[in-house]
């Protein structure tokens, strides 16, 4: 009966779980090369004008609700539709089956590196509009802060919260 009960044994959380070692300096060299990347854009800011640095602002803050919707939808993904296209040799099956086997380190890289550096560098790239504003328009620099750094938290959080409703129910198609 002891024989049995082994047998049935399910695992643990923590008895499943791999840590990838290789997987963690790959992304932190990753998430090294594009900070600079994005930075080295950040840094120009001032020098682009206001109108160009707010469509730049604006893209940076829709890449990162957009990778962080790859993110959730790779990270909810069922394998089994994907067999049965591969099955019926419908391209681009095989490649959404090895996403969603790489799962762990494709979200990470979508929600984690790509989602806060972009937190990061939209930060920057707002405190250099607000000085390039409050010095345009000789208006207070504190009230310039605070509702621009307000507007976008509020558009990409909301975008984010919007993004991850719809990454969820359509997640098989995302992937």
């Amino acid at each position: 009966m002891d024989r049995d009960r082994r047998k049935l044994r399910v695992k643990s959380s923590a008895e499943n779980l791999k840590v990838n070692h290789k997987w963690t300096v790959i992304v932190t060299i990753l998430a090294f090369v594009l900070s600079v990347a994005f930075s080295v854009l950040t840094a120009s800011a001032d020098e682009m004008g206001t109108v160009l640095a707010f469509v730049v602002l604006l893209l940076i803050v829709i890449m990162s609700i957009v990778f962080d919707m790859l993110g959730m939808a790779i990270s909810t993904a069922s394998e089994a539709p994907f067999h049965a296209m591969a099955t019926r040799r419908i391209k681009g099956a095989k490649e959404s089956i090895k996403i969603i086997r790489n799962a762990q380190q494709l979200s990470s890289l979508c929600n984690d590196v790509i989602g806060d550096i972009a937190g990061i560098i939209s930060g920057a790239m707002t405190g250099a509009i607000v000085i390039g504003l409050a010095t345009i328009l000789n208006a207070d620099f504190n009230l310039l802060n605070l509702l621009l750094t307000g507007l976008v938290g509020a558009l990409m959080i909301g975008g984010k919260a919007a993004g991850k409703g719809v990454a969820m129910l359509n997640n098989n198609t995302i992937v």
